[in-house]
Formats: structure tokens, C-alpha cells, sequence
């Protein structure tokens, strides 16, 4: 498949109705989930998915990943109020799109994929 169709799937799936809204609007401890990523195996991992993504992918994102990055933390911020968690979910989706654009196969990153797509925040 072609990498960069998968980024738009990818978009398209986050501007589908409910999908963002499955997983933040439920009742969660945001701290005590942003803290479980901050530990040191997630965050590594999250890391080191980043440093490969960045070595293989042009740093200029694309206009995909950049309307994916800003869908996500708009919306994440009005459900959630809270900009970290904004952040840290367009954080995701950019590392996910950026992969599937560089068609990079990355086990981290599809694991971020699969648990979004399965209505979980990654991590937390």
C-alpha cells in the first residue's frame, strides 16, 4: 500500500465521528496517565520510534501530517481541556503518519496505532 495513502487513512479515520471522542471524552485521570508514559520504557520506546522515524523521513512534515497533527490537538484539547494531552496525542499521530509515509515498519508505533484504533490512549 501506498505509504502516503496511509496517512491519509489514517486522517480520515481521525475526522470520522466518534473515533477521538471514544477514546478521550471518557472520565480519566489525565496526570496518572500522562505520568504512566513518562516512565522509562514507554518513553524510551516512544523515543527511539522518533529518532528512527526522523533519520528515514523528511523533517518538513507533510500537509497531511501536519492537518492530522492539528485535527488531533484541537480536538483532544476541547475534550479533554487539557493541552498536554493535546500535545502528547498529536504527538502520536505525527509519529504514526511520519511512519507510514516513510513506510517504515516500526513494532512501537504500530502498537500506538492498534491502540488508538482499538479506543485506548498508548500508554497511559
Amino acid at each position: 500500500m501506498n505509504p502516503l495513502h496511509r496517512s491519509s487513512q489514517i486522517l480520515s479515520k481521525v475526522e470520522s465521528k466518534g473515533f477521538l471522542e471514544g477514546i478521550f471524552a471518557l472520565d480519566t485521570d489525565w496526570d496518572a496517565a500522562l505520568d504512566a508514559r513518562d516512565s522509562g520504557t514507554f518513553d524510551e520506546a516512544w523515543s527511539a520510534s522518533d529518532a528512527q522515524v526522523l533519520s528515514a523521513h523528511d523533517s518538513t512534515e507533510s500537509s497531511v501530517v501536519l492537518s492530522l497533527r492539528e485535527t488531533v490537538f484541537k480536538r483532544v484539547l476541547s475534550l479533554t481541556g487539557s493541552s498536554e494531552v493535546a500535545g502528547y496525542a498529536s504527538d502520536d499521530f505525527g509519529l504514526i503518519a511520519k511512519a507510514a509515509e516513510a513506510g517504515l515498519n516500526i513494532p512501537f508505533v504500530d502498537g500506538l496505532w492498534n491502540s488508538y484504533r482499538d479506543g485506548f490512549f498508548p500508554g497511559g
